[in-house]
Formats: C-alpha cells, sequence, structure tokens
C-alpha cells in the first residue's frame, strides 16, 4: 500500500507539472479589400478622417497602445511577443508563454479617385496559467458627403467590397472553469444626416437583405460573429469561410435609397478582438490530494497491523 501511495503522490505531482501548463488562445482577423463606393449623381466627398488603433493587455502587465485619430497604420501594440513585425499579421499561436498583439492598418484609401480600399485588424493572445489578457484592433473613417437632386432623382450610394475573416479559440484539455478563449469580429457602415439620423445602416449578418435604409444585393457570410471555448467546449473552435471569390463582383454588395439633398456623414467601422480567462487548479487543490492520499496509506497500515 506504501508503495501504491507513493506512485499516486508522484502522478499526483506529475498532473500538477501538466496543469501548470493549461493555457487559453484566440485569434481574430479581418481584411476588408476591394472596397469601392459609388454615387449614382456625383455626391461630393471631402477628406475622410480615419483611424486606426491597437491596443494588447495581460496580466499584472500594463495595456499598451498605439494608433489613433489620423492614424492610417497603426504601430503593433504587443506584450510578450517581442518579435511580431509590423502588418504581418503572423500568427504565434505556439508560443510557451503568455503573449497579446494587435495590429491595424488602413493600407489603401479611396481619396480623389483611388481604385479602392483596403484595410485589415488583427488581434491575439495566448495566456497560461491563471489571469485574464485582451487585444483588439481596429479601423474606422468618418467621410462628409454632400448629395444633390438631379433631375428630380435623389443621389444614392453603392458599396461592394470582399473580406477575409478568421477567428479561432480553444482551451487546453487542463483548464478549469471559468476560462475561456473568445474571439470576434465586426464592420458595420452607416450615413448619418446634418440633424444626426441615421438614414442608411449596414452591418452583414450572411443573410441578403433586411438592411435600414437600402437594399443589400450580396452578403456571402456574417461579419459581426464570436466563437468562444468553454470548459467543456474547448475547441478548437474556427470560422474560416471560402465562399467569396476575392477580386470578382463583390461578395458583399448594397446601396442606400434615394438621398434628399444635404450633407452627410459616412462611417466605416471595423475591429478585432480576443479576450482570455484562463485558471488551472491552485497548488493547494495538490496539497489536498496529497495529504488524503497520506491518510489513506496510515489507514491501510494500521489495518495491515
Amino acid at each position: 500500500m506504501k508503495k501504491a501511495v507513493i506512485a499516486a503522490a508522484a502522478a499526483v505531482a506529475c498532473f500538477a507539472s501538466t496543469a501548470a501548463n493549461a493555457d487559453t488562445y484566440a485569434r481574430a482577423y479581418n481584411e476588408i479589400t476591394n472596397l469601392v463606393i459609388t454615387s449614382n449623381n456625383g455626391a461630393g466627398a471631402g477628406l475622410s478622417v480615419n483611424s486606426s488603433f491597437a491596443t494588447a493587455c495581460l496580466p499584472n502587465s500594463n495595456c499598451v497602445s498605439s494608433g489613433g485619430a489620423g492614424v492610417t497604420d497603426s504601430a503593433p501594440a504587443q506584450l510578450g511577443w517581442a518579435g511580431y513585425v509590423n502588418n504581418s499579421y503572423a500568427s504565434n499561436a505556439a508560443s510557451g508563454t503568455s503573449f497579446a498583439v494587435a495590429d491595424a492598418s488602413i493600407d489603401q484609401l479611396q481619396l480623389n479617385g483611388a481604385p479602392f480600399t483596403r484595410a485589415r485588424n488583427f488581434a491575439e493572445g495566448k495566456l497560461i496559467g491563471n489571469g485574464t489578457a485582451n487585444a483588439v484592433a481596429g479601423n474606422s473613417s468618418s467621410t462628409l458627403l454632400t448629395t444633390t437632386v438631379v433631375a428630380g432623382a435623389g443621389d444614392k450610394l453603392s458599396f461592394h467590397f470582399d473580406a477575409l475573416p478568421y477567428i479561432q479559440a480553444y482551451l487546453s484539455g487542463n483548464a478549469i472553469a471559468p476560462s475561456q478563449a473568445q474571439g470576434s469580429i465586426g464592420l458595420n457602415f452607416n450615413l448619418i444626416d446634418n440633424s444626426g439620423n441615421i438614414v442608411f445602416n449596414w452591418a452583414p449578418d450572411g443573410i441578403a437583405g433586411g438592411i435600414q435604409g437600402g437594399t443589400e444585393t450580396a452578403d456571402a457570410f456574417t461579419l459581426n460573429t464570436s466563437l468562444t471555448a468553454l470548459n467543456g467546449n474547448g475547441g478548437p473552435l474556427t470560422f474560416a469561410p471560402t465562399s467569396c471569390t476575392v477580386g470578382g463582383a463583390g461578395c458583399f454588395s448594397a446601396s442606400t435609397n434615394a438621398l434628399a439633398a444635404g450633407v452627410y456623414t459616412l462611417n466605416l467601422t471595423m475591429h478585432e478582438n480576443v479576450s482570455l480567462q484562463s485558471a488551472v487548479p491552485e497548488a493547494d487543490t495538490y496539497a489536498m490530494l496529497l495529504a488524503g492520499l497520506g491518510i489513506l496509506g496510515v489507514v491501510a497500515r494500521r489495518r495491515n497491523s
């Protein structure tokens, strides 16, 4: 019995060592490309106020942030992964240490006749041991538009673009409740009139139709979603749709209703976010298990004597 207790204690110690490496991981990425916005009556457009930003946080570390208003290429916000290269959007899933990284950029702007707009966001994190961590990356633009009425017909804006989103989230087998790993993506277009009313809103959800103030004709898959790996359903969970042919007619397409003459603000926002919470059995749990095994050994010796 003594040998059995020693063997069991060694097994518990081994389990403790393994469980200490329990981790949570999530990655969220999206690329919006070939975005073309056209006007059937030549609406006048002012310069856009653009923003790219990134924030990363780890336990017992100050959050780091970069970018902001007027920045089209945010420097990476990174903790625990010094080797990340700006705009590489590379994964570090094999890391043996905790890290959080976010990166965002607007690579082309549709200004003064440029062919299209391209924007990318990336957030990734891994958390080993107890604690919480997160990373978020985002882009936005705000453009003033002046519309007119030609031959009695109101102006209409049309939107066409392609998208390449990706989400993955998982927990290791040793993570315990309330561990969770979540990755999310979001994209939204809206048009606001001079009185502050939203006259057009488009947040692609994978189902064509049903948008505010306009008509949606193509919606390949949702661009507003999340995946959450939980204890008991640790994944890996993956969102990686392949039904968009980049460079075609536009996997996503919509147009506004006829607009009254006036001044409008066109807002485009997108974000990628990962949120991690990791928990592993505490040291006192192992101590209790070992103590229980010791008591069993004492009882067995007394029975033998």
